[in-house]
């Protein structure tokens, strides 16, 4: 690839995602109908400690009660285990308007991660609230990196690929 063909990188090392790479991105969608047999819904699987687990959910839950959605966000984004973040991003759906440009920038970094893992389980599970996010995130102009489109790019390939 040369350098042409990036997006240009804005100040600050963020980036607009272009019409045309909007548009293949927004081409991924085809891609659900693969996975009809794997969708479903977030498994609440138990955890090694699932008393600390079920302690973050219901704090959680209590955070979006009070519409604190920014704060629920933060503290699932901040836990390393992706259950609790898959869940809540299926309770409130993609409301990405509700969080700042550092925690929409580490979702979306997560979310790479959640597609990218060797374990497509997870990824298949919530496959349809992950693209609704990143479509939403792609609507509401939020910022990529160019490592972020990279790296999104990589996991929707690996996603897709049938292996």
């Amino acid at each position: 690839t040369t350098m042409a063909a990036h997006p240009p990188v804005a100040a600050g090392g963020a980036l607009r995602i272009p019409s045309q790479q909007g548009a293949m991105l927004s081409k991924v969608a085809p891609l659900q109908v693969s996975y009809d047999g794997l969708r479903g819904s977030v498994s609440s699987a138990t955890p090694p400690s699932r008393k600390s687990a079920q302690a973050l959910w219901d704090r959680v839950v209590e955070l979006c009660k009070e519409q604190r959605f920014l704060e629920a966000y933060k503290q699932v984004i901040a836990e390393p285990e992706e259950t609790c973040l898959l869940k809540l991003m299926q309770h409130t759906g993609p409301i990405v308007e509700h969080l700042d440009a550092e925690s929409n920038s580490r979702l979306i970094r997560r979310l790479i991660h959640i597609l990218s893992s060797p374990s497509k389980d997870a990824a298949a599970a919530s496959i349809d609230h992950i693209f609704d996010w990143l479509r939403q995130a792609l609507k509401a102009g939020i910022h990529f990196t160019a490592s972020q489109v990279e790296d999104l790019v990589s996991a929707l390939q690996r996603v897709a690929s049938p292996h």
